[in-house]
């Protein structure tokens, strides 16, 4: 069930379209200046520069392996104070390459985002599975050896 306030709505809105076109300077602008990634392999804190940084090459490997788009499946979210919320987010990230049918890889994930005079910032983010294994899983990516 999609249970989301009008700004964080379009705020995921925004993540979706940014990823599907590619706009690493949108992408970089939804994150706080530090921010928590939490994976599989345990928590990280980022600065910003380091995801403008890294941005680019992720893309770049989503482009070359069929990347065409990315869509919000799910929104739930749940207010925790005035500044702060917690957002549950279904994703599915499509994948076409020439003579083999569409791959959809569907990303669960939960953020903390802190909103300040309307404005709604990353500052947590936690992939329920680790992306990258994912793909290899649905065989966007080759398995590791």
């Amino acid at each position: 069930m999609d249970v989301a306030t009008p700004v964080v709505q379009e705020f995921f809105d925004q993540y979706v379209r940014s990823r599907s076109a590619m706009e690493i300077d949108h992408i970089a602008s939804q994150y706080a200046e530090s921010c928590i990634f939490a994976a599989h392999d345990g928590p990280r804190v980022a600065e910003k520069q380091a995801i403008l940084e890294g941005f680019p090459k992720a893309l770049e490997l989503l482009k070359t392996v069929g990347h065409t788009s990315t869509k919000l499946a799910s929104l739930d979210e749940t207010r925790v104070d005035e500044h702060y919320t917690m957002v549950r987010a279904q994703f599915v990230w499509r994948f076409e390459k020439a003579a083999a049918p569409p791959i959809d890889v569907t990303v669960d994930s939960t953020f903390i985002l802190y909103i300040k005079d309307g404005v709604p910032t990353i500052v947590f983010h936690h992939e329920h599975e680790d992306f990258w294994q994912a793909l290899r899983t649905r065989g966007v990516l080759p398995a590791q050896g």
